[in-house]
């Protein structure tokens, strides 16, 4: 009994023992690894308890980076700040990813760093804007294409790609793995290998009704598929676009980016079908402003100059005012600061069509969530100056709390230059567009123009082609305005014959250019 009583006694003063006096027992002791992680563990629950559970995290970073300290030490400091990945993700990543030599980390926290590393890197890559645009001449980048990679971003992106490879291939996230390297060989422009990542991906069996297998295949067809259409082999794009699931959130994706290959092989009515299919009522949340350029510009290539001129300015009246919503909230968030006291502080005025896509790109977990974690890092430090003069004045105080502020900072900066990559990327592609439908409108007006000019040049009477075929157990249904779940995706234009002269299909790789017709000699 009297054993039994000390014992208690004793669990009773560690859970009661203060965190300056637990810092005490850690800071440069030489104790063994069994030793260090229940010192490690006692300090951290002391800082909890005191209400400083963030400041617990940056005091297991600054312990697993500290040279005095002993291997025991830094490694407990380490594991222990890995752990805590799970409940303090945004503030733990961050100080994880700070660390020169992090250790070994469990799969999947590797993934989240390497995920992380990998936005950090297309930050500092953005989609170049004006990308050429020519009527016949498509040049459509890809917001996982990087246009410029310069040494920075190339030295994070081998970060991304270091830590996806160490992921064992028995383990559950290999598919996440291969995910994440694809993406950052593709954004370092090395695309032999993001093919050979995505195709790798693509090939992994998948489960019934595991839809998180599935959607990881339906997501590297798509890539493959990019890849086709930046290639030039439009029918292998096709191909690919056609794999992907119908009822996978890519299927939309897929579908609209298909009509690109179809456009280019000359296969108009597909590719307006599947716009059509776009812009159903069913998928009015989605986002594919760029289906009424490629709309318009398909009407255009077929003499339809009114029909093209009324899509460009459905277009217009859609997305200028949110174009010019998000510019205005950009031009007012000038800096990685501005853009967190945009989150954490009073919300100033938002321009009401580009309201709803700022609040929801604000709402993201991982940017609320490093916005959130340093306003309670804040709450934290504020709350020194209310404590006693013993625990403000200690040697652990001393050092968590210039720490603390820098991590504060750190996570601002982070949860603000993720707002405004975001929102950037967002009213670049818009802007893109903006140009995109201008140019267009020029090119329908020199048409017009020529047509005025020049009666005899004129559109030749529409020549209605036949029905399509269909096969025995199918029905060919005219759309009259109503759409049916059953019927997206086969939707079929019949635009018949309105040009004197048929359009050529653009010359892409897949479709080199014919050899000229010889010279008669005399």
């Amino acid at each position: 009994m009297r054993i039994a009583a000390l014992v208690l006694c004793a669990a009773g003063l560690a859970r009661a023992e203060t965190p300056q006096a637990a810092f005490a027992r850690v800071d440069k002791a030489r104790v063994s690894s069994d030793e260090a992680r229940g010192r490690i563990a006692t300090v951290v629950q002391a800082l909890n308890d005191a209400g400083m559970p963030r400041s617990a995290t940056v005091l297991l970073a600054a312990l697993a980076a500290d040279d005095q300290q002993s291997d025991g030490v830094r490694s407990a400091a380490k594991a222990e700040l890995a752990s805590r990945a799970v409940i303090d993700p945004s503030l733990a990543q961050l100080l994880l990813a700070q660390q020169n030599d992090p250790g070994k980390l469990p799969p999947a926290l590797a993934l989240r760093l390497a995920r992380g590393f990998l936005e950090q890197a297309l930050q500092l890559t953005p989609i170049e804007e004006g990308v050429a645009f020519q009527t016949g001449e498509i040049s459509r980048p890809t917001s996982e294409k990087s246009i410029v990679s310069p040494k920075l971003a190339l030295q994070i992106l081998d970060k991304a790609r270091a830590l996806a490879a160490s992921v064992p291939v028995e383990d559950p996230g290999q598919a996440d793995a291969l995910e994440i390297s694809g993406l950052a060989a593709l954004a370092a422009g090395d695309d032999d290998n993001a093919v050979k990542e995505f195709l790798a991906l693509a090939q992994l069996p998948v489960k019934r009704g595991d839809e998180a297998s599935a959607e990881r295949r339906d997501k590297a067809l798509l890539q493959l598929a990019r890849l086709a259409y930046q290639s030039g082999d439009d029918a292998r794009a096709t191909q690919l676009y056609d794999r992907v699931g119908r009822g996978a959130p890519e299927w939309l994706d897929a579908l609209f980016e298909a009509s690109w290959s179809h456009f280019r092989k000359g296969e108009d009515e597909k590719a307006l079908g599947n716009i059509l299919t776009l812009h159903a009522p069913f998928f009015a949340q989605r986002f594919f402003p760029e289906s009424f350029v490629l709309k318009a510009l398909v009407l255009y290539e077929n003499c339809r100059y009114a029909d093209a001129r009324a899509t460009l300015a459905d277009f217009e009246q859609r997305y200028r005012p949110l174009h010019d919503g998000l510019a205005a909230t950009l031009a007012s968030l000038t800096t990685p600061q501005a853009a967190a006291e945009f989150l954490t502080g009073p919300k100033p005025f938002v321009a009401g069509p580009a309201r709803d896509e700022v609040a929801r790109i604000e709402q993201e977990p991982d940017v609320q969530g490093a916005a959130q974690a340093a306003v309670q890092l804040a709450q934290e430090i504020d709350s020194l100056d209310r404590r006693p003069a013993v625990f403000r004045n200690s040697a652990l105080i001393a050092r968590v709390a210039p720490l603390a502020r820098q991590a504060r900072i750190a996570l601002l900066d982070s949860a603000g230059r993720k707002l405004i990559a975001r929102l950037g990327q967002e009213r670049s592609e818009l802007r893109e567009l903006l140009g995109q439908s201008l140019r267009l409108s020029y090119e329908i007006a020199g048409r017009e123009k020529d047509l005025a000019l020049n009666p005899e040049a004129g559109l030749a009477p529409v020549n209605r082609k036949d029905p399509p075929q269909v096969s025995d157990d199918e029905e060919l249904w005219p759309f009259q305005g109503e759409y049916w779940r059953d019927e997206l995706g086969n939707y079929r234009y019949q635009l018949g014959q309105r040009c004197r002269k048929p359009r050529t299909p653009p010359q892409t790789a897949s479709q080199p250019q014919s050899a000229p017709e010889k010279v008669a000699t005399p």
